[in-house]
């Protein structure tokens, strides 16, 4: 009858309560989930630094040997702003984005070859609450998103429904994958992130979505980030490195970036499409209502030749695709800023004819 009695006594309120039992478990982790999706040169740099931190749970999303020898030796991230090893026991990486499951953050830093993938890359990773940051060359957001909601018509501005937020990432980085599962970095240089689209435009949010991607970056060591307000103008300021650089490499028939800016003529050279791309940008950022002191000019463009003067033997993106004679990243990086340049009627005659050089290599190699 005791027996009974205790029976009842202890056990019989714990029955009752069910579901209640199972919620003894212990807590899962809440540190916030960082999908890596695009884990190269770039998204390894940036996903080792935020590793770095341990703030964050880094999942990569990796294919090929690099997947492999990742998965069963680690990752090597060596940089002359400190060098960032995960072991394979701590290195949370698949290849498959499915596998992954629902995230806080996507940095999305494919090439813009890739980009029709989008949908079946990020949709298994978001919520209505994740945020994606697109770590990305070229005037590439609204395509993105356009591809991530359905959404075919490019004469309509895209609505964002699948997430919170999208960021545009522009990212002035000497950064080159020399192996499988290894990285190295000439210059961590500087991260711009500016707000591309938001789920809701209520000023409230807009400001919460600024804070969110700074917290994001502020412990990260061995760069500097800055956040700006202006999504057009910050985008137009990394093709002004992006425009002559990558350009002049390719046309060049595949040379790094010392090359260029050690011989006089194609520093030359280099200046002039800046001069054009800023022509571009400010007839741009006019068009959308902006006045002359959002505008680019000498500053943005000592900013891109001193980075390019300190960067070494870099081997520009879209200079290794074609030596490695891969996918060039021509629509998105170079043919879209001369489409402005023609709707706005801004002449960009150097510019035009760099790329005229970098869509014949294209078509002869058949690298699309």
């Amino acid at each position: 009858m005791m027996i009974l009695v205790c029976f009842l006594i202890f056990f019989l309120p714990a029955l009752a309560m069910g579901f209640a039992i199972k919620s003894i478990d212990p807590p899962a982790n809440d540190r916030p989930k960082i999908a890596i999706v695009g884990s190269g040169a770039v998204g390894c740099f940036y996903g080792a630094k935020l590793f770095e931190t341990d703030r964050y749970d880094i999942i990569f999303h990796m294919r090929g040997d690099h997947y492999k020898v990742s998965k069963e030796n680690g990752l090597k991230l060596t940089s002359v702003g400190g060098d960032v090893f995960i072991p394979p026991d701590k290195l949370m990486c698949y290849d498959k984005t499915e596998d992954i499951g629902k995230v806080d953050w996507v940095i999305m830093s494919i090439k813009t070859t890739g980009i029709d993938a989008t949908p079946d890359l990020l949709l298994p990773l978001l919520r209505k609450d994740s945020r994606v940051m697109l770590i990305m060359n070229g005037l590439v957001d609204d395509d993105v998103i356009r591809l991530l909601e359905g959404q075919d018509n490019e004469n309509i501005d895209p609505v964002l429904t699948k997430c919170s937020a999208v960021y545009a990432g522009m990212a002035l980085l000497g950064s080159n994958r020399i192996g499988p599962g290894h990285v190295d970095c000439t210059l961590p240089g500087k991260l711009t992130a500016s707000l591309a689209k938001s789920s809701s435009n209520s000023v409230d949010d807009i400001k919460m979505h600024k804070e969110m991607v700074e917290g994001l970056w502020e412990h990260v060591q061995g760069f500097e980030f800055a956040y700006d307000d202006n999504y057009t103008k910050a985008r137009w300021t990394k093709n002004v490195w992006n425009l002559p650089f990558n350009g002049i490499s390719v046309a060049m028939n595949g040379i790094t970036v010392d090359k260029i800016v050690q011989d006089e003529g194609l520093r030359r050279l280099a200046y002039t499409i800046m001069d054009e791309t800023i022509a571009i940008a400010n007839k741009d950022l006019e068009s959308r209502g902006f006045s002359e002191e959002d505008f680019l000019g000498e500053a943005e463009k000592k900013q891109m030749m001193d980075l390019s003067d300190n960067i070494g033997t870099y081997k520009t993106s879209t200079m290794l695709d074609l030596t490695n004679r891969k996918p060039m990243e021509v629509k998105y990086l170079f043919r879209r800023a001369l489409d402005r340049a023609e709707k706005l009627s801004v002449p960009a005659p150097t510019l035009n004819a760099v790329v005229t050089f970098i869509e014949a290599l294209q078509r002869r190699h058949n690298l699309f």
